[in-house]
């Protein structure tokens, strides 16, 4: 090596350590669940042959590889004239981007049109066979006034066909008429 090669030859190496050192440096500051991608409000739809299944807004969304968190989200359910039918709300939740499966937690509420409201803190939406699930708490509230508490829940998202698991406990303003007359 010539003697002018030693110095460009030595320099070269230094930046390149210090390049490394920089790198390395700023990857441990990053936060290791780094979002590939962030968002503020965001909109989703769900079709099937070109017809509107449901839509997910979100005012903040964090894209990682397969799961988009999101807060303050709210999921639309739409019939099949496109007429919504029921709304879920909620702080923070979570899309599967290859299932279109949703969570949502801390706080959770659904509002039917007909006025069915439901209230728990956490809800699953398993779309391939549009059924929600939860294994937590959950209060369900009738226009008619009937009242259906318990732990575990599936249903639709119309609220219409609902199965508590656990411990059921509830009240009807439902009287029954007297057989005797």
């Amino acid at each position: 090596m010539k003697e002018f090669e030693k110095p460009l030859a030595l320099a070269l190496i230094a930046v390149f350590l210090l390049s490394a050192c920089e790198k390395k440096e700023i990857e441990e500051r990053l936060p290791k669940d780094m979002p590939k991608i962030i968002l503020e409000k965001l909109c989703l739809t769900e079709t099937k042959s070109g017809q509107r299944l449901w839509t997910l807004n979100a005012d903040r969304a964090d894209v990682y590889d397969e799961i988009i968190k999101v807060d303050e989200v709210t999921v639309r359910f739409y019939d099949e004239n496109e007429q919504e039918y029921s709304v879920l709300n909620a702080p923070r939740g979570e899309l599967n981007t290859r299932t279109h499966n949703i969570f949502v937690e801390d706080s959770v509420y659904v509002v039917t049109s007909d006025s069915t409201r439901l209230f728990t803190e956490s809800l699953f939406w398993l779309n391939d066979s549009a059924r929600i699930l939860t294994d937590a708490y959950v209060k369900i509230l009738k226009r008619d006034g009937t009242v259906i508490e318990g732990k575990g829940l599936r249903t639709d998202p119309r609220l219409s066909r609902i199965e508590i698991i656990g411990e059921t406990k509830g009240t009807s303003p439902i009287s029954l008429p007297d057989i005797r007359k």
